[in-house]
């Protein structure tokens, strides 16, 4: 259970990165929808982005715009959004939390097994932050490594062919091993969740090439590296026919 000391609700990204930047009686952690700061057990303060007005879809021709605090309900029902972004959006969590959940907190959160995530690589995702240093834009894949500051924007293609496959121990399970890929005039981009601590993109030529997936009761090392080779051939040869 969440036990948060202390409630701060900034109205400019000004004084959220102050916020944010500062020190407080505990850590300062950022609140979207709530649905991941409030599953934690330790003493921290919040800062709600409710009041930046992050929330906005906007299609820019060639590129969608989805603000962070846009839910993934709304990424799920805006027809400017990719369809494999709308799908990926509406696998992601059940439809009680996902008027909740944001884009951005999903971004934060980095976990290995998001599809989302994965989808929005291989859509060349690039993020938009804000830090004690001001503005600054980087791709999905860098951010996940080691991006930090304040989530504004995730920007991803609009256009291109997609293609998603997936394995889990039943359809309504996270997917021990997913591949998304996704071909435009750019190329093709594959990415895969659950071979790595967070979603990765990788060679389409060698898509399990370096790789090094943890073991745990849904899978063996060997398995989902096997899954992953699978799932790679089977989502290139959609996008590729």
């Amino acid at each position: 259970m969440s036990r948060t000391i202390a409630y701060h609700r900034p109205f400019t990204l000004e004084e959220a990165v102050g916020l944010l930047e500062s020190e407080g009686e505990a850590p300062r952690v950022l609140l979207g929808g709530g649905t991941i700061v409030n599953t934690g057990a330790v003493r921290q303060e919040v800062i709600d982005l409710q009041a930046l007005g992050l929330n906005g879809i906007n299609d820019e021709g060639g590129s969608v715009i989805i603000g962070a605090m846009a839910t993934l309900q709304a990424v799920a029902d805006d027809a400017a959004v990719p369809e494999a972004v709308r799908e990926a959006a509406k696998a992601e969590l059940p439809s009680t939390l996902r008027t909740v959940s944001t884009v951005g907190g999903t971004v934060g959160a980095r976990s290995g097994e998001s599809r989302l995530l994965a989808t929005l690589l291989a859509f060349g995702g690039e993020v938009s932050c804000v830090g004690s240093a001001g503005p600054d834009q980087m791709p999905l894949a860098t951010w996940l490594e080691s991006g930090s500051g304040i989530i504004t924007s995730i920007t991803v293609e609009s256009g291109g062919v997609a293609a998603t496959a997936v394995t889990g121990r039943t359809p309504a399970d996270v997917p021990i091993v997913a591949a998304v890929a996704h071909s435009s005039v750019d190329g093709v981009s594959l990415a895969l969740t659950g071979v790595a601590t967070t979603p990765v993109l990788v060679d389409p030529t060698s898509p399990t090439e370096g790789l090094t997936p943890f073991a745990d009761f849904r899978g063996s090392i060997e398995y989902r590296l096997s899954v992953a080779a699978t799932l790679s051939a089977r989502v290139l040869a959609e996008v590729q026919a």
